[in-house]
Parts: structure tokens; sequence; C-alpha cells
């Protein structure tokens, strides 16, 4: 059977979503249901009624070809293997993209913005996606009138726009120690003092696992053969991964899936798609996920020496210290500010 085309649409109503947030009926209905444990139980939390819920689902099972979930009198509702799997690629897809997104999520609310008569200053900000430089763009908006458009970005990319001079602001993440990792040429030029840290996180980086399932070490990787998922090569995490391996004296595991950020490979270990994965504390956290702390990076907005003070540069570097972002910092775990000068 040929599936349907997928259409996304976009509407303008109160609040604001956030990260990859997309909605769909299927999965809202699947997801309810897997938290839940109960038909009735998950109709309560979808404001919904047990006979729309349960008739949903069956147009589903009968759209799909396929049983999405099993119930009987007396049991939990539970999903099917076939809709498990679904709900969790679905939520995969949606992290894996999170970063774009959001951008244009952000970009269309601009562009309303601007519609209605709004003249706040733009500034465009290659970032590598992290929760800490959202809530930065957040506090940018609604405290100091800027709309900080993060363009996504791998951090060695980030940085050798910054270090080319193609922008006037980066943000991206380095390991602690850049020797011997892909980033010490261009941490050496942001060493030569053409630019400046504005501010430095540092990121405690860790194995990502089901409790049951973290395991004690990096050794314990190869020895039981999980299921890793790894990051790209031309990121932080991927430079810290490997000098751990390389410090415990075995080889990086070969990858299940690689992920293009922290809460991405989090996503596949808490969808049974990858049995652990390196990455942060915050990711792991917001995925439920156990953590074992193994190591640390630094995540750095950085402006150009010589960039003229234009007003969003200026409005970016008071949205950079306002105590507003630093108290949302401090609700992230595994994130810690340190001085400028320590990059």
């Amino acid at each position: 059977m040929r599936p349907n085309g997928v259409h996304l649409h976009y509407g303008l109503q109160p609040g604001h979503q956030h990260g990859g947030e997309l909605e769909h009926p299927l999965f809202g209905l699947l997801a309810a249901v897997q938290a839940s444990g109960s038909i009735q139980r998950a109709a309560t939390s979808l404001g919904a009624s047990y006979r729309h819920v349960w008739g949903a689902l069956k147009r589903w099972e009968s759209e799909l070809g396929r049983p999405l979930v099993t119930w009987t009198q007396g049991h939990p509702a539970q999903l099917t293997p076939h809709a498990k799997q679904l709900l969790a690629r679905e939520r995969l897809l949606r992290a894996r993209h999170a970063p774009q997104i959001a951008a244009l999520r952000a970009e269309l609310e601009r562009l309303f913005e601007q519609a209605a008569g709004d003249e706040s200053l733009t500034l465009v900000l290659p970032a590598t996606p992290d929760p800490a430089l959202a809530l930065l763009r957040d506090t940018a908006a609604t405290r100091h009138g800027l709309h900080l458009a993060l363009q996504a970005a791998a951090s060695l990319d980030a940085l050798r726009a910054l270090v080319e001079g193609r922008v006037a602001a980066a943000a991206f993440a380095l390991p602690e120690h850049s020797a011997d990792t892909p980033f010490a040429a261009a941490h050496a030029a942001l060493a030569a003092g053409r630019q400046v840290p504005a501010v430095v996180l540092r990121r405690t980086l860790g194995l990502m696992a089901p409790a049951s399932g973290l395991p004690g070490g990096i050794a314990a990787l190869t020895e039981v053969g999980l299921r890793f998922a790894g990051r790209p090569a031309d990121s932080s995490a991927d430079a810290v991964w490997r000098q751990l391996c390389r410090q415990a004296g075995i080889s990086p595991p070969q990858p299940e899936v690689v992920e293009p950020t922290h809460e991405a490979a989090a996503v596949a270990v808490a969808g049974g798609l990858a049995d652990v994965g390196f990455g942060s504390e915050a990711a792991a956290a917001a995925a439920g996920l156990a953590f074992r702390p193994l190591a640390h990076d630094r995540l750095l907005v950085v402006l150009a020496a010589d960039a003229a003070p234009e007003p969003a540069l200026q409005a970016l570097q008071a949205a950079l210290a306002d105590p507003g972002w630093h108290q949302a910092l401090s609700a992230l775990p595994g994130i810690e500010p340190l001085e400028a000068a320590t990059a």
C-alpha cells in the first residue's frame, strides 16, 4: 500500500512550541497510551472521551494495516512492538531535526512580528545545538529586543566561520584538551586573541543508558557488545569520546547509529534503537536516562575582537550577561558557567 503524503502546516496560537515539537494525532495517541497504560487515562490526558480515543486507535490500525494496542479487561493497555518502534522512530526523527525545526519556527514567528510592525534587532548566530543556547534565544527575545537566529552548525564549522571572519559571533563546543583532535588548529587560532569569549559553559559528558543497562565504564561497551549511539566526527563530543577510549586502551566501538546532537543520541537510546550513548548530562536527563559522568567539554559564545559595536551585538552581550538567563541555566543538569578567560 502506498502511504499517504505527509503535509506539514503551521498556525498562530497563544504560547510557544520549542525544539522539535510537532503535533500529529497518531503519535499523540500512542504516547498517551504508553505513558498511562490505560485507554481511559490516555483519553483523560488528551482531554477526549474514551470512545473517541478507542475509535481513533481503531481507525489508525485500519489505515496502517497493523495492530497498535493490545488490551484485555483487567489488564493494562500496551503498545504492540510495531507501535513502540513507530513511536520511537518518530521521536528520533524529530530529535534529529529539532534544531532546524526550531530555527524555522523562530524565523516564521519573526516574519509575523515584522508584518505587525515589530522592529526588533536580528542577529544570525552559527551555533552548535544546545538547550543553553535555546534559553539564550528566549532571553534575548523577551528581555533585550533581539531576534537571535540560531543557525544550526557543527562546532568546527561555527568555529571556522568565526576564525575566518565570515561572522561576528558564533557558539560552539570545544574539548577541554584539543591536542590530537580535529579542533587543534582552530583552537590555536582562537587562542591567538582575534576572538573574545563572552561566555564559557562547562558541560558534563558521560554514558547515557536506561538505569538497568548503564555500563560501569567504557570497557564494558566492548566487553558486552552493547549497541552504541555515536556522534559525528566534527563534534566536540566525538573528540572527547575518542580521547577517553585512547586513555582506556580500547578502540572506539563501531556505532550502531550516529546522531547529530546530544539530544538525538539520548532519544535513540531511550527508544531502544541503541543500548548506550555518549553525551551531555542535560540530554540524558531530558530523555529520562541514567547517566555516568566521565569528562567535560566547553560550550562557548565568542565574538570577533574587531567586530563593530553594532546594536545587535550589544543586545547579544546584554543577553549573555542577563541574570535571568544564568538563572535558567541553573536548571540544566551538568552545566557550569566559567570565567571567560578559561577558554
